[in-house]
């Protein structure tokens, strides 16, 4: 059994999304003969650099969208991630056509399709799954297979007959309270200061760091730490932390194998964002031990299990949600969050699933579009308007 495991944006940039890809890759390596395509980075064994315009490729600043003022900018994101996804799949294409995997895994929805209308090109035909990251209903998947999705909610609004669950699962042995960390000294906190840390893109839309700066720099002698890709809001954001909190915030980023020791620094995990299709981060923090204050939505309620749900919509929510809970409780309610991920989401359990669901989807049969009688006579009814299109409207040459 061959496995390609495609990411676009691993390389590109760097999201739950791409530390998914890079996790997933190496678990299973040594176990599955599993070949990584990635969209940037060093080439290693076992991985392939596929060439293709990355999202924030300069060459893409100047695009040209028809949509409202409110929307433009999140037409030209999702350009920028079209071009990257169909860039990338038709580069990879070759490889993967020499390759002759089985089962051909895509975490982006331009690279499952064009993989999937290409599937006649195969010697073999390979079956192709597609990991649903973003919520997306059975309506609007790309063309596949196979769906792989991470919660029981997401499961309910896929296709029928061909989706299942896996959740996304943490390195317990990376992840884990005993981490040591010097970043408190390095960053002059004191040692018995209260620290809450959120982990995301900095900026205003989905992650709503500014939210969660203005509500814990209304909690008394709290320090806030912010880690995550920088974009358009950042300097905006950087601002208004300095303004509220002074000292007590700071902004960094840091590679996905440093960020234990940044969690170890805190004494509570954050995120501002209104829903998350999953959020890894959620349970990084739970298996280092860090209660969780999140979103008061179905699908966090049933991932984080036992945390803190708030709207966080509302002004003072999450103020009041550090500020009133006592800290022996909030500890207790981290070392609890460390048993729902051993429970639920240890990596070295989800191994088993993932190499049995390979197993099965190699195993399965899938066919291509053959001849038949009512094809035929589709094609021709087809060919026949357009020739009389051609005999009204006349032709070029």
């Amino acid at each position: 059994m061959k496995v390609a495991l495609l990411c676009s944006g691993l390389g590109n940039v760097y999201r739950g999304h791409e530390v998914f890809a890079r996790d997933l890759f190496t678990l299973l390596s040594g176990s599955v003969d599993i070949t990584l395509f990635k969209g940037g980075g060093e080439s290693a064994p076992g991985e392939r650099v596929v060439d293709n315009i990355p999202r924030n490729a300069s060459c893409l600043n100047h695009i040209h969208v028809v949509a409202s003022p409110k929307w433009a900018a999140s037409a030209k994101a999702q350009e920028r991630c079209r071009i990257e996804g169909e860039t990338f799949a038709y580069a990879a294409l070759e490889a993967l056509l020499e390759g002759e995997f089985d089962v051909i895994h895509c975490l982006e929805r331009e690279v499952c399709n064009i993989i999937y209308d290409n599937r006649h090109l195969f010697r073999a035909t390979p079956k192709i799954l597609f990991s649903n990251g973003g919520a997306i209903p059975a309506r609007d998947l790309p063309r596949c297979d196979f769906v792989q999705e991470h919660t029981e909610l997401n499961l309910s609004y896929s296709a029928k007959g061909k989706s299942f669950l896996i959740p996304h699962g943490v390195d317990v042995n990376v992840f884990h309270p005993e981490v040591i960390s010097d970043f408190r000294v390095q960053q002059g906190i004191p040692k018995d200061a209260f620290v809450v840390i959120s982990v995301g893109a900095v900026s205003y839309g989905h992650k709503r760091m500014d939210y969660v700066v203005r509500e814990v720099a209304a909690v008394k002698d709290a320090y806030l730490l912010i880690v995550g890709q920088e974009t358009k809001d950042t300097p905006e954001i950087m601002d208004l932390g300095k303004q509220l909190m002074g000292n007590r915030i700071i902004f960094t980023t840091v590679e996905h194998r440093d960020l234990p020791k940044l969690y170890a620094a805190a004494n509570l995990f954050t995120l501002g964002s209104v829903f998350e299709t999953f959020g890894i981060v959620h349970i990084e923090a739970m298996a280092m031990g860090l209660p969780v204050v999140c979103t008061n939505h179905r699908n966090q309620r049933a991932i984080v299990k036992e945390g803190i749900f708030i709207d966080v919509t509302r002004s003072g929510a999450l103020t009041e949600a550090i500020r009133d809970r006592d800290r022996a409780s909030l500890s207790a309610l981290g070392q609890r969050g460390r048993e729902i991920v051993l429970a639920n989401y240890d990596l070295r359990v989800l191994k088993l699933q993932y190499i049995a669901r390979y197993q099965s989807i190699a195993a399965s049969s899938v066919s291509l579009p053959a001849y038949s009688f009512k094809n035929s006579l589709a094609s021709n009814a087809r060919n026949a308007v357009r020739g009389l299109a051609r005999l009204i409207v006349g032709r070029a040459e």
